[in-house]
């Protein structure tokens, strides 16, 4: 075989191998960008220690602690792929921080994510009111 021939066939075989890989790239990308995770991630953004309950689906309430610029993640991973359905998370917690008792309710809700981690999550931060210190709020933050 000539060397123009050859160099002709790896050209063509170059050409087709290249369309082939072409025509994966979408599904690649596609597949990359699945959400394969719900994701929630709490925050404490007081100074104070905040002892909270939490219950995830029909589970029991647990007693949970979160120290001041501490953070808590909870992912569900999907059975498949972008199905965007997980158990709901709910917290209560004593929102007074004088030293009586308020307790509040907050059901927090999950991000659908590629990964699970809290910079993919939708995030909740226990915050001091603006208004009056005297009071801890939970709110979406992110």
């Amino acid at each position: 075989m000539s060397s123009f021939h050859a160099a002709h066939i790896r050209a063509a075989l170059f050409a087709t191998a290249g369309l082939a890989a072409a025509s994966l790239w979408p599904a690649t990308v596609e597949a990359a960008n699945d959400k394969h995770y719900g994701v929630v991630c709490l925050r404490n953004d007081t100074r104070a220690n905040i002892t909270y309950m939490r219950k995830v689906g029909e589970g029991d309430w647990q007693t949970r602690f979160l120290e001041p610029g501490g953070a808590w993640k909870i992912a569900h991973r999907y059975d498949r792929s972008n199905e965007n359905s997980s158990p709901k998370v709910h917290v209560k917690y004593d929102a007074d921080a004088t030293g009586r008792k308020f307790t509040q309710f907050k059901g927090l809700e999950r991000r659908a994510a590629v990964g699970d981690t809290c910079r993919e999550a939708n995030v909740y931060a226990f915050q001091y009111e603006a208004s009056n210190r005297s009071f801890i709020s939970l709110e979406r933050v992110r």
